[in-house]
């Protein structure tokens, strides 16, 4: 018998806005525009993969109870029908505050568990494609830094089957990504030159345009 506290319901798909990534360095400031532009490129690309376009689970194993939101359940079980998720049913020991006090009492649900025993799955459901690298702007820092930003525009390609599922419809980001191969989606990045380690690291992506 699983034994827990009554548990929130959490959104599969994180919501994406600025996130700090770290990428590789390469060059010097003196590189000429489109090299840096390469490199930005190289750098963006495989953040936005895994930014962008990795599912984000709870942490293994996971129960969901059927007193509480089934949202979330309805999501996971689309990953268990693909193979990328297991579950499992229980019977969980439930406290909730009443007016008479605690109570305590039975409850069905499930368990999801890992494929595998991999606890912290990571689950894309495609690939990211950069459109358009802008011009780079360099901006010199206090201190001998120097920032360089870049707009870009990108669309996901090679699309997983089971984002197209009902339950995912209200998803406005997904929404956005199942789109982009006709209207790319606009994004931009913030590279930074590190005099001491003479290399360029992505210091700040944005996927998504800024609501």
């Amino acid at each position: 018998m699983v034994k827990l506290s009554k548990l929130a319901g959490i959104a599969v798909f994180l919501a994406l806005g600025v996130m700090p990534v770290v990428g590789h360095g390469y060059g010097t400031v003196g590189h000429a525009s489109q090299q840096l532009r390469l490199l930005a490129s190289e750098l963006i690309r495989p953040a936005l993969n895994r930014q962008a376009l990795t599912v984000s689970v709870p942490d293994l194993p996971f129960v969901i109870l059927d007193t509480e939101p089934q949202r979330l359940r309805q999501q996971l079980d689309v990953l268990v029908a693909e193979d990328l998720l297991q579950r499992e049913a229980v019977v969980a020991e439930q406290r909730e505050l009443t007016t008479q006090g605690w109570v305590t009492r039975n409850t069905a649900g499930v368990q999801y568990l890992p494929v595998a025993g991999v606890l912290h799955p990571t689950i894309r459901y495609g690939e990211a494609e950069l459109v358009r690298l802008g011009e780079i702007t360099l901006d010199p820092q206090p201190g001998g830094d120097t920032q360089a930003r870049i707009s870009f525009t990108w669309q996901v390609d090679n699309l997983a089957e089971w984002v197209w599922a009902p339950v995912f419809d209200s998803d406005a980001r997904l929404t956005r990504i199942k789109a982009s191969a006709e209207t790319p989606i606009p994004g931009s990045a913030e590279l930074v030159w590190d005099p001491l380690a003479q290399g360029w690291t992505l210091n700040e992506l944005v996927a998504f345009p800024v609501q």
